[in-house]
């Protein structure tokens, strides 16, 4: 039990963010599903070692039926007897048993660290998604300004006889596809919304990290392999297999029962008797045999399973890393040379379209790159934390 308690002592206070996203996940209903099944299996632990309860017995012997039925004096035989017998399974037997169940709640316990993990790892990604959805709208929003300047600078040429009446709409039209734009961000940050209402109603501060080059992959995987809950958990499930392979062989180790006897006689003397049973596996030693092989092909299973786990835990590193990589130089490339170019061009045009040298197609157009440019390192930051966060799920990191 105190293992338990420690895990939740660290579940609640070894945290880097705030608090809410703890207290959120604690309280899931799918947590707290698990969390209830691990007391229930340190209860099982403890009745499953000890023996069961002694059976207590009346009875009462050679009822002359049609004959003095109430009699109870008129042959030896006649007597009430009061039987008390208790099984008896062997310590080793009930060991393996609380082993079994103990091995089944570390397996459980590292399944309740996995899927706190995964709780966490849903909510960090949504709250990306939130992050890059209201980032791209104050940029959208930023953008309508400069567009109505751009009409009101097209306005004022336009009526000096410098553009054409086409180049007004196409200013007008490029603010209205702002617009669009903006409507439907603000349809997505509603979705997103009601998304993490599944975890709560309240909104938890989270970081947003500045990509960076990580590290080599191998040393994500090493830490994976060592420490992941999703690998742990299966490493215990085969350990409960094993248990249990014990506990089939042990079968052909008979249980047995005493019981004694005191039996009351009207005009007789009383008696004594004590006895033993026991089973024996002659009749069903097939059954036995084909149980120990069950559990050998469920150990097999559970082997191959693990094998699985791992290869798969090392596929979904690598490919989180590759996005990682892949985000930190596409977010590197468009922040630090694409934007300055492309920002350096629109000034450029600028001051060419205020004295007619341009027209209003080429300045759109280069504010359309920049916008883009900038959606672009918004998103790559998103997807370069959310790739972050997976990493970190799958080593057992995130906190």
């Amino acid at each position: 039990m105190m293992r338990f308690f420690v895990f939740f002592f660290l579940l609640l206070h070894s945290v880097a963010l705030s608090m809410d996203v703890e207290e959120i996940i604690s309280n899931h209903p799918s947590v707290l599903e698990l969390q209830h099944r691990l007391e229930a299996l340190k209860k099982k632990e403890i009745y499953v070692s000890k023996l069961p309860d002694p059976v207590l017995s009346l009875s009462i012997t050679d009822i002359q039926l049609f004959y003095r039925p109430f009699g109870r004096s008129l042959e030896p035989m006649q007597a009430i007897q009061f039987t008390i017998f208790q099984m008896y399974i062997p310590d080793k037997k009930r060991k393996i048993k609380s082993d079994t169940v103990r091995f089944k709640y570390s397996a459980e316990y590292y399944r309740l660290l996995s899927k706190v993990l995964d709780l966490k790892y849903q909510l960090y990604s949504q709250f990306y998604r939130l992050w890059e959805v209201k980032e791209k709208l104050r940029l959208i929003k930023q953008y309508r300004k400069i567009s109505q300047d751009i009409i009101s600078l097209t306005n004022t040429l336009y009526s000096v006889g410098k553009v054409s009446q086409a180049e007004v709409f196409d200013a007008q039209f490029f603010y209205s596809q702002l617009r669009q734009r903006e409507i439907i961000l603000e349809g997505m940050e509603k979705e997103i919304k009601s998304r993490l209402g599944y975890f709560s109603d309240r909104l938890p501060e989270i970081k947003i990290v500045e990509p960076f080059r990580p590290e080599p992959p191998d040393t994500f995987v090493e830490r994976a392999e060592k420490q992941s809950p999703y690998i742990i958990a299966i490493g215990k499930e085969i350990k409960e297999q094993n248990s249990r392979l014990l506990l089939a062989r042990e079968e052909y180790t008979p249980d047995f029962g005493l019981s004694g006897t005191y039996a009351y006689r009207q005009g007789f003397n009383d008696y004594i008797s004590l006895g033993i049973s026991f089973n024996l596996p002659f009749w069903s030693k097939s059954r036995i045999d084909s149980k120990i092989l069950q559990q050998v092909y469920l150990k097999k299973s559970l082997k191959e399973k693990y094998r699985d786990r791992l290869k798969k835990i090392r596929s979904q590193i690598n490919s989180s890393y590759y996005r990682l990589l892949s985000s930190y130089s596409s977010y590197s490339l468009l922040k630090d040379v694409v934007k300055t170019q492309a920002e350096a061009v629109y000034e450029s045009l600028v001051s060419e379209y205020q004295v007619g040298e341009k027209n209003i197609f080429d300045l759109l157009k280069s504010l359309n790159q920049i916008l883009a440019v900038k959606e672009k390192i918004i998103e790559e930051t998103a997807v370069f934390n959310i790739n972050l966060k997976n990493i970190q799920r799958l080593t057992g990191e995130l906190k």
